[in-house]
């Protein structure tokens, strides 16, 4: 796998997780970044399908060229090229990192129209930081959306990057999200594992 695309994407919080929500699939991400200049970022990440208990490992070169972010920093618009790497190379790799390592459970949910949220509950230092995320074919989709009702208020995108997240202490990250948020997001996780998602 080696492609070129575009990516546009909106961050939310997370309300609440609807009662009949419909999970396509769930999967354990462990990542870290190794080089950032001024337009690019290379991410090297572990991916284990809960389902399938396939694991990849994944090397993604995400560029800005001739893109910028919207001025309210909530639209990300980047190129993105993507390639399967061995796991001794992601071992390698992630020697080097210039992160910290982020480790996430993912969740895929439709919600229609052809898209879907990525939905990441975060571990170890991220422990109780939620965001869902919604991934657009293009401007005109993007400015058009409708988000769910079980979606809460947008995020800064810029702020809470996983870029960002992954050079953040604890307390830095928690100063950008509300108390109230993170005690929801308690509540969802604990939902969560009630119910064996997480």
């Amino acid at each position: 796998m080696k492609y070129l695309k575009q990516e546009i994407e909106r961050k939310y919080a997370v309300n609440y997780l609807p009662k009949n929500l419909k999970i396509a699939n769930i999967l354990d991400i462990e990542q870290a970044f190794i080089y950032k200049d001024a337009k690019t970022v290379i991410r090297i990440r572990k991916i284990q399908n809960k389902n399938s208990k396939n694991i990849e490992y994944i090397y993604t070169v995400k560029t800005m060229g001739d893109i910028a972010y919207h001025k309210d920093s909530t639209v990300a618009n980047a190129y993105e090229i993507e390639s399967y790497i061995q796991e001794e190379d992601f071992n390698e790799l992630i020697k080097n990192r210039i992160s910290s390592i982020i480790k996430k459970t993912r969740m895929i949910i439709p919600i229609g129209n052809n898209l879907k949220v990525e939905m990441d509950i975060y571990k170890d230092y991220l422990q109780n930081l939620i965001t869902a995320e919604v991934e657009f074919p293009n401007e005109d989709i993007v400015n058009n959306f409708q988000k769910p009702e079980w979606l809460g208020e947008e995020m800064k995108y810029k702020e809470l990057s996983n870029w960002r997240l992954s050079n953040m202490t604890k307390e830095e990250w928690m100063e950008k999200v509300t108390k109230e948020t993170l005690e929801n997001n308690r509540k969802i996780i604990l939902d969560l594992k009630k119910n064996d998602k997480i």
